[in-house]
């Protein structure tokens, strides 16, 4: 994990060629030029880390050298790891008390196949340092749901009923009796993965895009959301996971206004770490950053805890470079620049997803027959991923076109300026300003995902008075690095 960035990328001399014909390195008579202004004066959060979605429940001792990657290579540092994909283990209910957990009925469940796999790929993520935290998905138990609940007032998903289990028939509310049961049920969940699969972790996020029902979760509007989640806390304290900290509310419509009315319950904010959200469009983080600002809690970080794309069916090389790659970067550094403190890809690597249900094709790793290889996304990723560890700060970085999206960083050695970007079509010449700061590294050190190439280091470019002039090709996804002292 701390290989030097000489190691990371690999000079490719015979890429270079194939990707920079058109256009010379470096040049300064290129015909369109814009500007990157880095101030790192100005300064904004501080990063938690990047990292992936995995699915436990296939685990094998083959995917040990692909997380090994995903560590050590690619720079994930953190694993939100789903243990099932649904929520409906608890078929039939364990008692007639939602007060008295049945262990002789729990313990059956947790250590089926299923969930075994998980515990052995959380404690394999703990053998290599990371802590996951856990996240549940899918649909809830039959005897939980009604059908009660009026029209939602909130933007939900279309269509997602036929993402599989049932049609839109079948109940899919989350009935409010049942909430001291759900947290039962989930709350179980979390102390058997502490007390008796020994996963240590210090998240956890018990209930999954709730507005995206029922194959994602049960429908749970945001009015209610702060009534459920009390629940769990309350039954998480209850069972001695006070230290464990709720990952809340991971909506699929980044926009709606689920974290508003959390934030009114002071007990329930007790227990909440993280407020977390999906995107998959143009819409981000930026919204819900302003109401956590204005609150009582202006200190709760945000995490784009899914991203990436959805067309995942078109395996086409336009679309993995297009979409998985280009717009899912864009995606993250656009949160990033609206405040997000973390980000991770959706999905870890190729795999059945029960809560689909089907074979997906997500991942920044493909798998074929258990043989785990990165994809174009994975390189895209890296370039944000292994560059800016946790601990950096954020910087301002402002561009004059809108073909440019850039995000800055000062990494926590204080010694390292980083600027991640993504260039489109249309600009030949790029001009990076470095303000005054000392002091200021001499150089930049280039990486590139293109079309062709993948996380290459491509070109060592020289600051003169804080200037510096790069050519790119035409579309790519770039890291500049420049360590203060390095000439």
């Amino acid at each position: 994990m701390t290989k030097g960035h000489q190691n990371v990328c690999v000079i490719s001399g015979t890429a270079l060629i194939a990707g920079f014909t058109a256009a010379a390195v470096f040049a300064q008579n290129a015909a369109t030029t814009s500007t990157i202004a880095v101030n790192p004066a100005e300064s904004f959060q501080t990063i938690d880390g990047f990292g992936v979605n995995f699915n436990g429940t296939y685990f094998r001792d083959a995917q040990k050298p692909m997380i090994d990657m995903l560590i050590d290579d690619l720079g994930a540092t953190i694993f939100r790891l789903d243990p099932y994909g649904l929520l409906n283990w608890e078929a039939v209910n364990d008692n007639d008390s939602p007060q008295v957990m049945n262990w002789e009925y729990y313990n059956d469940r947790y250590s089926i196949a299923t969930f075994e796999a998980s515990w052995a790929a959380g404690r394999y993520l703990n053998s290599r340092g990371i802590r996951p935290f856990l996240a549940l998905s899918g649909i809830a138990p039959d005897w939980m749901l009604d059908s009660n609940a009026p029209p939602p007032q909130h933007k939900v998903c279309g269509g997602s009923s036929g993402m599989g289990h049932a049609g839109p028939m079948k109940p899919n509310h989350l009935n409010p009796d049942t909430y001291d049961e759900f947290a039962e049920e989930v709350v179980s969940l979390a102390v058997y993965a502490r007390t008796r699969a020994r996963i240590d972790f210090r998240y956890f996020g018990p209930i999954n895009e709730t507005d995206c029902y029922p194959a994602e979760g049960p429908r749970v509007d945001p009015d209610e959301m702060p009534k459920l989640l009390s629940a769990v806390a309350r039954r998480m304290k209850k069972e001695g996971l006070g230290d464990v900290k709720l990952v809340v509310a991971e909506q699929a419509i980044v926009t709606s206004n689920y974290i508003g009315p959390i934030m009114q319950e002071p007990d329930l904010m007790d227990q909440v770490g993280v407020f977390a959200f999906h995107t998959y469009g143009s819409d981000s983080v930026g919204p819900q950053l302003e109401r956590v600002r204005s609150s009582k809690y202006p200190n709760t970080p945000v995490w784009l805890t899914e991203y990436g794309d959805l067309k995942d069916l078109d395996k086409s090389a336009e679309n993995e470079w297009e979409g998985f790659s280009v717009a899912a970067t864009q995606r993250a550094l656009r949160a990033l620049n609206q405040g997000a403190r973390a980000a991770l890809y959706w999905d870890a690597y190729d795999n059945y997803h029960e809560h689909y249900p089907r074979l997906t094709f997500y991942g920044l790793i493909q798998n074929v027959d258990h043989v785990y290889s990165p994809k174009k996304r994975y390189y895209a990723a890296k370039q944000l991923y292994r560059f800016v560890r946790p601990g950096s700060q954020r910087i301002s970085a402002a561009v004059d076109s809108p073909g440019l999206t850039v995000s800055a960083f000062r990494n926590d050695r204080a010694d390292e300026f980083v600027i991640v970007g993504v260039k489109r079509a249309g600009i030949d010449h790029v001009q990076v300003v470095l303000s005054a700061a000392a002091p200021l590294p001499a150089q930049w050190e280039l990486y590139q995902t293109t079309r062709k190439l993948d996380c290459v280091k491509t070109h060592t470019v020289p600051i003169r008075n804080g200037v510096a002039d790069v050519d790119l090709p035409d579309e790519a996804i770039f890291t500049l690095v420049g360590k203060v002292g390095k000439s």
